[in-house]
C-alpha cells in the first residue's frame, strides 16, 4: 500500500458477506482482522482500521505489510510519530520493501525531518533507481533544503527515465530559477508547455523568469496566457498589475486591479 496513491486492498465478496452476519470479535484469524482493516481504512473508518491492524498483529507479528498499512493509517489521523515506527518495522521485517520506504520518506516530510527524508528516498532509489516517484520527491527534499545541485540533477535523472514527465520539468525550471539561471529556467518551463499547453502555472513562472531578464512584452503575455487558462488566476492579476504600474502604464494596471478586486469580493 502506497500512501501517496491511497491503494487499498479490497475484501472478497465471501469477507463481505461474513461481516455482516458476525461480530468482528468472532474473528480470531490473521488474514481477517488485516482485510477487515484493509476494508476500513479504504472506507475512512480509520480507528477501526487500527483495531483491526493491531488484532492481526498480535496473531502475526512478521508480517511488513500489516504494519505498513497500520503506518497508512496513522497517517490520516496525522500521528506522525506512530506512522514512523509502523513503517519502520516494516522495513524490519522486508529490507526491500519499497512502499514502506516511500511511506516512510513522506511521513519524515510531514514532520518536517528532510535529512530523514531524503536519506529515506536515496535508501529506496539504491534498491530501485529508476523508481521515478522517489526520485521526484527527492528532487522536491533537495530543493527544500535549498541543495538546488543536488535538486537539478536528481530531476534529470528522473526526465532520462521519463522524457513526459512534466512536473519534472516545472520544479527542474524551478531549481534552475533559484539558481539565477534564468535561461535554463525558462527552457524547462517552455518544455512544460509542449507537454501540457493548458498548464497556467508554467505560463505564471514563464512570466515572472521573462520579468527578471526585463522582457517586457514576454513577461505580459505569459501572464495573460495564465489568466486565459485560469481567469480566477488571483496572483496572475495582481503581478500584472505591478507590472503595468511600474512601466506607467495606469490605466491597465488599474483594469488588472479591479479585474483582481472583483474576484476577491465574490
Amino acid at each position: 500500500m502506497k500512501k501517496v496513491l491511497l491503494v487499498f486492498f479490497v475484501l472478497f465478496v465471501s469477507l463481505v458477506v461474513a461481516v455482516c452476519s458476525h461480530a468482528t470479535d468472532s474473528f480470531n484469524d490473521y488474514e481477517t482482522h488485516y482485510q477487515l482493516g484493509n476494508e476500513y481504512n479504504k472506507r475512512g473508518m480509520i480507528d477501526d482500521a487500527i483495531m483491526e491492524y493491531k488484532k492481526a498483529i498480535e496473531l502475526n507479528m512478521n508480517n511488513p505489510k500489516v504494519y505498513n498499512n497500520l503506518g497508512v493509517a496513522y497517517s490520516k489521523r496525522r500521528m506522525f510519530d506512530e506512522e514512523i515506527f509502523s513503517y519502520k518495522k516494516a522495513i524490519e521485517l522486508d529490507n526491500k520493501y519499497m512502499d514502506a520506504y516511500f511511506n516512510l520518506g513522506i511521513a519524515y516530510g510531514a514532520k518536517g525531518l528532510i535529512d530523514d527524508e531524503i536519506n529515506t528516498y536515496k535508501k529506496l532509489i539504491e534498491i530501485d533507481p529508476n523508481n521515478i516517484d522517489a526520485l521526484y520527491n527527492l528532487g522536491n527534499s533537495y530543493r527544500e533544503k535549498e541543495m538546488y545541485d543536488e535538486s537539478i540533477s536528481t530531476y534529470k535523472k528522473l526526465i532520462e527515465i521519463d522524457r513526459n514527465y512534466a512536473d519534472a520539468y516545472f520544479n527542474l525550471g524551478v531549481s534552475y530559477g533559484r539558481k539565477g539561471l534564468l535561461d535554463n529556467e525558462i527552457l524547462q518551463y517552455k518544455k512544460v508547455l509542449v507537454l501540457n499547453p493548458d498548464n497556467a502555472e508554467a505560463h505564471f513562472n514563464l512570466a515572472i523568469a521573462y520579468g527578471e531578464k526585463n522582457m517586457f512584452q514576454e513577461q505580459v503575455d505569459e501572464y495573460k496566457k495564465a489568466i486565459t487558462l485560469n481567469p480566477k488566476y488571483l496572483k496572475a492579476y495582481k503581478n500584472l498589475e505591478s507590472v503595468f504600474r511600474d512601466k506607467g502604464m495606469i490605466e491597465e494596471a488599474n483594469k488588472e486591479l479591479s479585474k483582481h478586486n472583483d474576484l476577491v469580493k465574490h
